[in-house]
């Protein structure tokens, strides 16, 4: 859908029942990742694999499973987002040589060109993402928001929040 053509969404004050963390960081989360998704229409790219792209470009080298550890999702989303990019030309792995078995990872010169082609728009999204805040409110939110997600790293595991597998009982087994 593009930008002109979204539909007027009525503005709602947030109730005092829904000003908690969870509820706010989810519709806080929802927005980001809509914003990013009008920038990224038309790229070929998910949000998910924009993020992948940008951890690639800040750590050259670094392992698939620390990719994976900081942007704290399981191994196999991030395998095939990495299988995604690479596809697209946009990363690369290459044999990490103090392990084996494992992979470091690149951006190519097409990924980073990408980045670089799309960065302008993401922070101009940012920016009016941001706008009902001051310039120095903006720098404290993600100061915050910073501290809290280290603060609260163990509580960030893949799958964290899904619901546990049902036990089978042994009426299941004979169904």
């Amino acid at each position: 859908m593009a930008k002109d053509d979204r539909e007027p969404t009525e503005l709602l004050p947030v109730l005092p029942s829904f000003r908690v963390p969870a509820h706010l960081a989810r519709r806080f989360h929802q927005i980001c990742l809509g914003v990013t998704a009008e920038i990224l229409e038309g790229e070929d790219i998910t949000p998910m694999q924009w993020s992948v792209l940008a951890a690639v470009l800040e750590e050259p080298g670094s392992a698939q499973s620390h990719i994976a550890k900081r942007l704290g999702i399981d191994a196999v989303t991030l395998g095939q987002a990495i299988d995604a990019l690479e596809q697209k030309r946009l990363v690369k792995r290459e044999a990490d040589p103090a392990d084996r078995r494992g992979r470091q990872l690149f951006i190519t010169r097409r990924g980073s060109d990408l980045r670089l082609r799309l960065r302008p728009s993401m922070l101009a999204a940012q920016d009016r993402l941001l706008s009902p805040l001051t310039e120095s409110e903006r720098v404290n939110l993600l100061d915050m928001l910073a501290r809290v997600v280290v603060a609260n790293g163990s509580y960030a595991r893949s799958g964290n929040g899904r619901r546990k597998p049902r036990k089978r009982s042994s009426s299941d087994s004979t169904s």
